[in-house]
């Protein structure tokens, strides 16, 4: 497994690209690096890209320390799991496991029904997902932390209805992955779901 620093390594490295006049696009670059942490790289360059990064290296923000914290914690669980040659459960399988409904679930987090939908269909990334919520979603499902992480980063399972389009050649807009705080605004939150996460957003 990589370090936490291999991430502001990686950041550096593609910076120092991009001002060479070589032009390569983020997911070459990322494609690059080992598989099992591809999708956690990649949302840590695009934090990075969106913020801006100085000319010479300097100790990383607090920020970028939990963001890469974050993401080692994600592919660490995720590369145990492989190792131990566990199937992979994404958060459906694990919900469905204990014969929860979305809409009960998401009462149990005090979290939107849309927002939980959301988070199953994998359009959420995982680096901004607060660790409170991994927490309590260990704990709704009785299940270990380094689970969820896991299943945080598993496929999502295909719909009936993508399946159907797919079979009919119609091809869907796709929809867009984005960080927690954004889909939480999107979700329309009651009083009580603002409340109940606003230290994290």
């Amino acid at each position: 497994m990589k370090d936490r620093s291999y991430f502001i390594e990686a950041a550096l490295r593609y910076e120092e690209l991009l001002e060479s006049g070589q032009i390569i696009s983020l997911d070459a670059f990322v494609a690059q690096e080992p598989p099992e942490v591809r999708e956690e790289l990649r949302a840590f360059l695009e934090f990075n890209l969106t913020l801006g990064e100085p000319d010479e290296p300097v100790a990383p923000t607090a920020t970028e320390e939990a963001l890469a914290d974050r993401a080692l914690a994600l592919a660490h669980a995720a590369w145990e799991r492989e190792l131990r040659g566990e199937p992979t459960r994404n958060l459906t399988d694990l919900r469905r496991e204990r014969q929860l409904s979305v809409g009960r679930l998401a009462r149990q987090l005090t979290l939107p029904v849309s927002l939980l939908a959301r988070l199953e269909r994998g359009k959420v990334r995982a680096t901004t997902i607060p660790e409170r919520l991994i927490e309590r979603l260990a704990d709704a499902l009785h299940t270990p932390v380094a689970t969820i992480r896991a299943a945080l980063l598993a496929p999502p399972p295909v719909s009936a209805s993508a399946r159907l389009h797919a079979d009919d050649g119609i091809i869907e807009p796709e929809e867009p992955t984005v960080s927690f705080a954004q889909a939480f605004v999107d979700s329309a939150p009651t009083e009580e779901e603002r409340a109940a996460w606003s230290d994290v957003l």
